[in-house]
């Protein structure tokens, strides 16, 4: 018995140790193969050029780059302005950054500033004993100071921290200085929490004294290879750092010098740059490690001319030729400054911290060039450009027409059906600037000339066909919201370049449903059914009808593969369900109110924990992300932000004329005569209902949306116009 309760007790204890021993061999295993097989991640600084400079010469290097891996379009937009350091530090942070005036200096260790060694300042200012050799940025207090004041948490050199917690070295290498001025962003990269990057060489020993460059200073690019060289580890994962400076120096060099040296200096500079990638893709091996080019900020030319997306190239592992992409923007070719920290990150097997809000990039196979990505910029950049000189005049025709309606009607009410064609065209706008995607040109003149033309033959038709104004409010609202259903059902490609939708150089949303045509498409869809309801005088069947499309209408808006809208679906659950109950008869109470936000909760749940991580990655799988590893106090943080933006965009916007007009001219046409409106909405039930729920669409847009004050004006256009149409036809 002993004996048998002896071996039971050996074969438990060899039982134990052999499960203890695996993590040992497993680490054991994993340390030895990172010392077999180590990898390095190259990061190429080539500041302050634009696609069109690549595109114009012969540089071999880079356009091999871009034949073997992926290329694309970064937009830099960082968290307040546009100023190249805080380009810098975006990338370098994973979300976006700023950087305070003057800003972001570093210095090398045994440097002397203002008479002492930085080493020395730096251990006064943080308390840490810097590493001989390292590179300090001086201002990290002020750095982190700056940010805490924005609405959203950031942390400076989170990229850099979290490779220094995971042993990975960080390299700099390179700068940018003259002599008059020291330009060192690219430590904002790679530094950690605390402003230091481990080690690196920058200064006078990796540039020459040459006559022929700007400033008289270009960089040794024989000194910096071999520096590259000496830092490419043999034996352990590290991220290497490259400043080339040379691209910077001459485009900052412009101003002094005759136009013909000016672009002498910077082919020059690109040249070089060209001939450097191709060394160092000699002295990498793609199959393991990874080579990235960025460019932080654009060249001073294209900064005016509001040129914003720069070139970005990356080559490595597992990377097909072709063009970049992310879940940041789901759109080939495009990517942001805020993927390239993850994507570090992810190439060396590390978990990206859930404070970085891009995603990492990879290559969707194209047989494109450059010349691809030359026409898409120009295309975007003529979008950005032209989006004022368009969307200002609606908004204006919004409001003059509607003032002009309103004189019209206490002085001369016999000239109100003048107005009704004006009327109807505003009506049409949202949608003709849809289906101008089709035809949009980057001359500002021919996009005039086919939204004029489009808005004629549109209320020409509309004239024509629907002499009634039910029939006409209905066509014209649900042609409009199944175009955009339409659209929203293939992926957005004409919100996506429509004038009226978003663009990839504002940054605020690159896929999805955008809030201007969030508020087109509820108000639309809301008004246009509730139409076709008074006008065919509704059944059950039509109830059921209506209530399915609804349904599909808010799926489209919710899913992150579709809308990706949270404000939206908050926005759309208020104005369906509203406009559903009272269509039926039923008295709004605090009960009911009650019940529909218990249901709107259980969506967002729905949304949030089962919906979105089956979907692709979205802001709201980011969100998801946030309130599991930082609890739900992150949302009153999104909350206030949102409350923020909007109180700023209120000031600001055009669209705030626009909302505020539609609500005067809703008021006095309530008020004088009092009985006219209630007349209207008496002939008009379900056209009531529809109003009162897009109404309270309007009011959750503006709480839930973090431009929520678009949404609700470009609902109100759908609420104020058609009353003015039914105004018409009572005051015949």
């Amino acid at each position: 018995m002993d004996f048998i309760r002896l071996k039971r007790e050996i074969l438990l204890i060899v039982f134990i140790l052999m499960l203890s021993a695996i993590p040992l061999q497993t680490q054991a295993a994993e340390t030895y193969e990172k010392k077999e097989n180590p990898k390095s991640a190259i990061l190429i600084i080539l500041d302050q050029i634009n696609i069109e400079d690549l595109s114009g010469g012969e540089y071999p290097n880079i356009k091999k780059l871009a034949q073997i891996g992926a290329k694309g379009l970064m937009n830099i937009r960082t968290a307040v302005r546009y100023e190249p350091a805080n380009g810098y530090l975006t990338i370098g942070t994973g979300t976006r950054a700023v950087v305070p005036n003057n800003g972001g200096k570093a210095y090398s260790f045994s440097e002397s500033v203002e008479g002492e060694k930085a080493g020395l300042i730096y251990e006064n200012i943080t308390g840490v004993k810097p590493s001989n050799g390292s590179i300090l940025v001086l201002d990290i207090p002020s750095i982190i100071a700056e940010n805490k004041k924005q609405d959203y948490e950031i942390i400076p050199g989170l990229l850099g921290e979290t490779l220094k917690r995971n042993n990975i070295n960080v390299t700099l290498l390179g700068d940018a200085d003259t002599p008059k001025e020291k330009r060192r962003f690219a430590a904002l990269i790679g530094m950690d929490s605390l402003g230091m990057v481990n080690r690196g060489e920058i200064g006078q020993a990796l540039t020459i004294r040459d006559m022929e460059s700007p400033y008289l200073v270009k960089t040794d690019y024989h000194k910096l290879l071999e520096a590259f060289i000496k830092y490419k580890s043999p034996s352990q994962d590290g991220l290497l750092i490259i400043q080339l400076g040379d691209t910077l120096r001459a485009d900052n060099y412009q101003s002094f010098v005759l136009a013909e040296r000016k672009e002498s200096f910077r082919r020059r500079a690109l040249t070089e740059a060209d001939s450097f990638i191709g060394l160092v893709l000699k002295e990498i091996d793609l199959s393991k490690d990874l080579l990235l080019v960025v460019t932080p900020y654009p060249s001073q030319a294209g900064y005016s001319e509001k040129n914003l997306l720069t070139p970005f190239f990356m080559a490595g592992p597992g990377l097909n030729p072709g063009l970049a992409f992310s879940s940041t923007t789901r759109r080939e070719g495009i990517i942001a400054n805020i993927d390239v920290a993850p994507t570090i990150l992810t190439f060396f097997g590390v978990k990206v911290p859930e404070l970085m809000i891009g995603y990492p990039i990879i290559s969707k196979v194209s047989l494109e060039g450059l010349q691809k990505l030359t026409a898409m910029n120009q295309q975007i950049q003529s979008t950005f450009v032209q989006r004022a000189y368009l969307i200002k005049p609606f908004v204006a025709l919004q409001i003059i027409v509607s003032l002009v309606f309103l004189l019209m009607f206490f002085f001369r009410k016999q000239w109100l059906k003048i107005m009704r064609p004006f009327i109807l065209a505003s009506l049409a706008v949202p949608f003709i600037l849809l289906i101008l995607s089709l035809f949009s040109s980057n001359s500002l003149l021919a996009n005039y000339f086919w939204l004029i033309l489009f808005m004629i033959i549109f209320t020409v038709l509309i004239t024509v066909i629907f002499r009634d104004t039910l029939s006409a409010i209905a066509f014209i609202t649900l042609i409009t919201a199944l175009a955009i259903l339409i659209d929203l059902f293939q992926g957005a490609p004409l919100m996506k370049v429509s004038f009226l939708g978003y663009d990839s150089i504002g940054g605020s949303r690159y896929y999805g449903l955008g809030n201007e045509y969030m508020g087109v498409l509820i108000s639309t869809l809301t008004i246009g059914l509730m139409a076709i309801l008074d006008k065919y005088k509704a059944g059950k069947r039509e109830y059921l009808l209506v209530t399915l499309i609804f349904l599909a209408a808010f799926y489209l808006i919710l899913s992150p593969d579709y809308g990706s809208n949270v404000g939206g679906t908050i926005s759309a659950f208020g104005a369906f369900t509203i406009t559903l109950l009272l269509a039926l008869g039923v008295k709004v109470g605090w009960r009911h109110l009650l019940f529909i936000t218990s249901g709107l909760f259980l969506a967002l749940l729905v949304l949030f924990f089962i919906i979105s991580p089956k979907a692709s990655p979205s802001h709201i799988s980011k969100t998801v992300e946030l309130i599991q590893t930082r609890g739900w106090q992150s949302l009153a943080l999104i909350f206030g932000r949102k409350l923020a933006m909007n109180y700023k965009l209120l000031k600001y916007t055009v669209w705030t004329r626009a909302l505020l007009t539609s609500i005067v001219v809703l008021v006095a046409l309530l008020y004088k005569p009092p009985y006219l409106i209630k007349t209207i909405f008496k002939k008009n039930r379900f056209l009531y209902n529809g109003f009162i729920g897009t109404g309270v669409g309007c009011i959750l847009a503006l709480f839930f949306n973090d431009s929520g004050i678009v949404a609700a004006a470009t609902m109100m256009i759908f609420i104020a116009l058609p009353v003015l149409l039914l105004v018409i036809d009572e005051s015949e």
